[in-house]
């Protein structure tokens, strides 16, 4: 294995996004601010990330970002981390129709290492506990900063165990990523590799639960000790789970964070109409129906009208051409006459 420098250092700071802001506004380059910072690019890619889709900063061009507003540490700071043994004792945190991401699976995709085959012997020797695989083709498994994981041939696999509290599922999953990303950062420096393909990291999120805590419908369905599981054609996406007592309707799949979104923002708008109810929706429903019956019988009676007036064109245009017709014969008749007293005339 070849050794790669040790670049995993960490700010102990948690303004990481406060300082990262106030180098683009001094005018530092990307580049330039990893290297104050001592932080890799895909560290970097995170805090700008949160400062763009909190609005701060915007990009107008390679490396070049325009300040759009002072900072506010508050609008970050947005992403909470909670222990599994902590959900019970930390209720205060769930707010209702806050997402909770959880039961995070994320894969990481690795190329042919040279000496990989000899593994075990540098977990050994770093004093890394880990147990066998009992899969096809063997591997490790190891606890590694409060994650388990798994290390086999082709790839690395980490289950995290700490649910993600934001007010969106694309936020929890931009945070997960993120700890994901340092997590595989932190085993490059163990067995003194790079798992890069290309300059980049491979990888895929082969499980994601969003949930939406303290739901309103959540609830209904708990206090009445119902039970809801939702399909399509790719099968289960959405359920109602109380395994926290936390009144979650939960969203899972290839797609959890965009449907997640979705039922976010459907809930959200059922909570800013007032007086909103399914009998209010079937009574202008009604409404509306009456009066496509009513439109359909008053383009009935046009249509008829119409077909009407079209006859009667069509009889006015025959009268006219037989009026022509006799018109025609009587000049024909004038003519004949005309002619018969001229000869008459002219023989007298």
């Amino acid at each position: 294995m070849r050794q790669v420098q040790n670049d995993n250092s960490q700010d102990s700071s948690h303004n990481l996004n406060l300082r990262v802001y106030e180098l683009l506004k001094s005018g530092f380059n990307p580049t330039k601010i990893c290297s104050l910072l001592n932080i890799k690019k895909t560290a970097l890619q995170y805090y700008l990330s949160s400062l763009k889709k909190n609005g701060f900063i915007r990009k107008i061009g390679y490396g070049t970002w325009e300040i759009l507003k002072d900072f506010d540490l508050k609008e970050v700071q947005k992403s909470i981390k909670v222990d599994p043994n902590q959900i019970g004792v930390s209720l205060n945190l769930f707010k209702p129709n806050m997402v909770r991401g959880h039961a995070f699976m994320i894969a990481l995709k690795l190329r042919k290492i040279e000496g990989w085959e000899k593994r075990e012997q540098v977990l050994l020797k770093k004093r890394t506990e880990f147990k066998h695989l009992n899969i096809l083709g063997g591997g490790q498994s190891l606890v590694f900063r409060g994650r388990t994981v798994w290390i086999t041939n082709k790839s690395i696999i980490v289950y995290e165990l700490k649910s993600y509290l934001s007010e969106l599922a694309s936020k929890s999953k931009q945070h997960v990523i993120y700890d994901f990303l340092q997590l595989i950062n932190g085993l490059e420096n163990i067995f003194e590799v790079s798992f890069k393909i290309n300059k980049r990291y491979v990888f895929t999120v082969n499980r994601q639960h969003y949930s939406l805590v303290q739901n309103a419908l959540a609830k209904q369905y708990d206090s009445q000790g119902r039970k809801l599981f939702i399909k399509n054609w790719k099968g289960f996406w959405m359920c109602i789970d109380n395994s926290y007592n936390l009144h979650e309707l939960e969203t899972f799949g290839e797609e959890a964070d965009v449907q997640n979104k979705k039922v976010q923002d459907f809930f959200n708008g059922l909570e800013a109409l007032d007086d909103f109810t399914p009998q209010l929706v079937m009574e202008m429903i009604g409404k509306v129906t009456a009066n496509q019956l009513v439109f359909a019988e008053n383009q009935r009676t046009h249509i008829g009208a119409v077909q009407n007036l079209s006859n009667g064109v069509i009889d006015l245009v025959n009268t006219v051409g037989n009026l022509d017709k006799r018109i025609n014969d009587f000049s024909d008749k004038m003519e004949d006459l005309f002619n018969f007293l001229k000869q008459n005339k002219n023989g007298n």
